[in-house]
């Protein structure tokens, strides 16, 4: 890990898809910095918002969209329809393997910013040790495509 851990905001429905081990890669327009072994921490939007979990990541896959989606289309946990809406006009589309996934108590959005840290938009990185205190809370630790 490079001594930071990437938070990233992640709508109910994707995460707790990522939770029950049935979605195994994380959509994103934007490739954010993380290699094999860095920890996602996952904040769940709203109407949960709060800090619920986390994962390992595996690899990251970088393609056109169409080359990306025959590669995650079993385990993206969308359809075609939703893939191809969120990624319309992009050149590059990413996917955030999962490796290990595990639950947080959930750590509500005032505990955070106590903490200071603040829930991003999209995604942010923390401090690596401040994240692992909040793991205090963890109860189980945890195909290249082509590039653009």
């Amino acid at each position: 890990m490079t001594g930071n851990a990437l938070l990233l905001s992640i709508k109910p429905r994707f995460a707790d898809a990522i939770f029950a081990k049935s979605k195994g890669v994380e959509l994103r327009r934007v490739r954010p910095r993380v290699t094999a072994g860095d920890l996602i921490l996952v904040y769940v939007t709203s109407p949960r918002s709060a800090l619920e979990g986390a994962f390992e990541v595996e690899r990251v896959l970088e393609a056109r969209p169409a080359a990306l989606w025959q590669s995650v289309r079993r385990t993206a946990g969308i359809t075609k329809t939703e893939f191809d809406q969120y990624f319309r006009g992009s050149k590059c589309a990413y996917g955030i393997v999962v490796r290990r996934v595990w639950k947080l108590a959930p750590v509500s959005l005032a505990a955070l910013r106590r903490a200071r840290i603040r829930p991003p938009q999209s995604y942010h990185y923390i401090d690596a040790v401040k994240a692992m205190r909040l793991g205090d809370k963890i109860t189980d630790r945890p195909t290249a495509v082509k590039a653009c």
